[in-house]
């Protein structure tokens, strides 16, 4: 018989518990993930939390904020999703995941407990809400001084929205129109979903938002609230200096700038001549956005005097340190039977907004080199949007195939689907260089058939694999970058 921890993580099998998640009326049921952990001993009490929604850049905000309170605190807890290569990551402290072993234990030992909320609430239980609960239960027995959480999908109705006093700050990142069907339909009240994890009282911070609505609606409940609130627009600016690339890696040279002090000023208030330059290895425009965000949630929570020491040096540490594997991860493929030794790019961007991230990007670091996509997708994303905006990246070809999605079968979408989506983006704008388009059976053909698209330039070029983090984290692990 397969151990609950074998069903937790995710695979193509079904699983013990309801996979369905709906930010709304009929969504989460917060009384019954509140009863979870009450007999659990409310672990989620123990120790301070950071909570994050949004509908871009949680991710990278987890992984700078928990990098700079790292400098900080002994112990600093990470809860995010999903996953690039096992459910473990999700699950870390100190930038460390929860080992196998450890995983493993953490299952048997609550088992009943989870096997017991399954059967009182006639299986409606989700893995969402059990893994969540596991996390909250494995960072209270391992003594963390903080919790950075991320919020799975919306906020109000979340698995993860179970924080009363302990929130000491809510962060919410860019909000667009992902997930809109679940979170009721509208960028209003996909707001609305997000902003639900803001505390009475309790400070939060505002990432840059594209959408002036989803701002006002974030504003308003945050006055409703009573909440302080940061801006990291205008209280934080990342300025880009340059790009350097050391053993085949890339780094982005910037400046973090403290808006409204003289330009030599501190960052943190302390006084201090130090330049606040820093290298980070989160490429792009956005992710200079996220890092603002991040900083500026360090100042909020200074302000509330959780970091009295936190200095300018700590903060620039640990945005140096921070990393997050499959979100622009570069490296350099081996040569093998190709003339020149490409680069790789692997991110997981699935929806419009990201893939236009990923073009400028690419525009960025690699201009006017041979571009290659390897595209591999679920079937519940906007092909159209998502190809639309990835074709601004000029690439000479774009080869289709179908990744292994976690969670059933027949969630990959099928490649001729989406090379006909990317044929209908070409012809909604004639301006875009000629692109050959190749479907391959899987990764592994796709990769040779790449590099030998990209051997034609006589130069080297860049393959980047794109569309999901199922199909960067296979490429991954299939050229050995892992």
């Amino acid at each position: 018989m397969q151990s609950l921890a074998g069903f937790l993580r995710p695979s193509l099998h079904t699983r013990p518990f309801n996979r369905v998640r709906k930010d709304g009326p009929q969504g989460f049921d917060l009384a019954r993930m509140h009863s979870l952990l009450k007999a659990m001993g409310d672990p989620h009490q123990s120790w301070p939390a950071v909570h994050i929604a949004g509908s871009k850049g949680k991710g990278s905000t987890v992984a700078f904020l928990s990098s700079i309170l790292r400098q900080s605190f002994s112990k600093v807890g990470a809860y995010s999703s999903p996953h690039l290569h096992s459910i473990e990551e999700r699950i870390a402290i100190n930038g460390k995941p929860i080992s196998r072993q450890a995983f493993d234990q953490l299952a048997m030992d609550n088992r009943k407990l989870l096997e017991q909320t399954q059967k009182d609430c006639n299986g409606a239980l989700t893995h969402f809400e059990a893994l969540t609960a596991l996390a909250f239960k494995h960072f209270q027995q391992q003594g963390v001084e903080m919790g950075v959480i991320e919020t799975g999908l919306g906020g109000a109705r979340d698995a993860t929205n179970v924080f009363g006093d302990q929130l000491q700050l809510a962060i919410i990142t860019a909000v667009g129109t992902e997930h809109s069907a679940a979170l009721g339909g509208s960028l209003e009240s996909i707001a609305e979903a997000k902003a639900g994890i803001m505390k009475r009282h309790k400070p939060v911070v505002l990432a840059h938002q594209p959408e002036a609505e989803a701002r006002k609606v974030l504003e308003r409940k945050a006055n409703e609230l009573h909440c302080p609130v940061y801006n990291a627009e205008s209280t934080i600016k990342l300025h880009l200096k340059g790009l350097q690339t050391s053993n085949d890696q890339l780094r982005q040279n910037v400046f973090v700038e403290r808006l409204g002090v003289p330009p030599d000023g501190p960052l943190c208030g302390e006084p201090s001549s130090q330049q606040s330059g820093v290298s980070i290895s989160l490429a792009g425009e956005h992710q200079l956005q996220n890092a603002a965000t991040a900083v500026t949630a360090v100042l909020a929570l200074r302000d509330s005097g959780i970091l009295p020491s936190m200095t300018t040096e700590m903060v620039l540490k640990g945005l140096q340190e921070a990393s997050l594997p499959g979100r622009f991860q570069v490296g350099r493929l081996e040569a093998g039977n190709s003339q020149h030794a490409h680069w790789l790019v692997c991110d997981g961007a699935h929806t419009p907004a990201s893939s236009k991230a990923l073009a400028d990007t690419l525009r960025q670091v690699f201009p006017d080199t041979p571009l290659a996509f390897i595209v591999g997708m679920a079937t519940d994303k906007d092909h159209l949007g998502f190809c639309q905006a990835l074709r601004e990246a000029h690439p000479s070809v774009a080869i289709f195939c179908s990744p292994q999605i976690a969670g059933a079968s027949d969630r990959s979408a099928a490649p001729g689907m989406v090379v006909a989506q990317w044929q209908a983006a070409g012809m909604t704008n004639t301006n875009l260089p000629r692109c050959r388009e190749l479907i391959q059976a899987s990764m592994g053909p796709a990769l040779q058939k790449a590099k030998m698209e990209l051997d034609a330039h006589n130069k080297p070029g860049v393959v980047c694999v794109t569309g999901s983090l199922h199909a960067a984290a296979e490429a991954l692990r299939l050229t050995g970058l892992a």
